[in-house]
């Protein structure tokens, strides 16, 4: 008598087969929609359908994912990164970036554990237009600095931002506080990014070179 059958067998299906990217692009997602506290193995691999076991195929650990991730988003803003006039070119650059942690809402949260990855191509680039605007070596670091910090900045208060209430736009008594109201009611945010980023690295640049 051969041994019984289960009633219904287990049949093992054929391994789900991703890209890295694709994993990364999985933890972008995951981000986008919940912040980067929601970002673990678990919610990745919830995503793609597979055991979170199956992730380290692709990442050895968490911190590995979170520089995948900064590296795959800069890298896009890296692409933006064409010929040009040095002042429209990093304006278009840092425009991108904002644009990113406006939609990634923690993405400046998201530090590299480590410089492994760095495009050091694409920082030298950034830097070298810094040069050729007129910024001296030794103040490079500082006005980088000062650009990143407008656009992270800039970036948390425009997700921030809820529409004013409760005041209003035609207060005779108060015109200077209407106009204002009226102003941030009609403000495109990324174009009001743009022109403030143009007025600070102008200032960044002159004020350098009349120091």
């Amino acid at each position: 008598m051969s041994p019984a059958q289960p009633a219904n067998p287990r049949r093992r299906g054929p391994a789900r087969s991703f890209t890295r990217d694709q994993v990364v692009g999985a933890a972008l997602d995951e981000l986008r929609d919940s912040g980067i506290d929601a970002v673990s193995f678990r919610s990745v691999s919830r995503r793609l359908g597979v055991n979170p076991m199956a992730l380290y195929t692709y990442v050895a650990d968490k911190d590995e994912l979170l520089a995948a991730m900064f590296d795959q988003v800069f890298r896009a803003i890296g692409d933006t990164l064409a010929d040009g006039a040095p002042r429209q070119v990093l304006t278009t650059y840092f425009t991108g970036a904002y644009r990113l942690m406006v939609e990634y809402a923690d993405l400046f949260r998201l530090v590299r554990p480590t410089a492994a990855g760095m495009d050091r191509d694409l920082a030298e680039r950034v830097y070298r237009m810094l040069a050729d605007l007129g910024v001296a070596p030794e103040r490079i670091a500082d006005v980088h600095l000062a650009l990143l910090e407008l656009t992270i900045g800039s970036a948390i208060a425009a997700s921030a931002r809820r529409p004013v209430l409760g005041l209003p736009s035609d207060d005779p008594e108060r015109p200077l506080l209407s106009a204002v109201v009226r102003r941030v009611g009609e403000l495109d945010v990324e174009e009001h990014f743009g022109r403030t980023f143009g007025l600070l690295l102008d200032a960044l640049v002159n004020g350098g070179r009349d120091g």
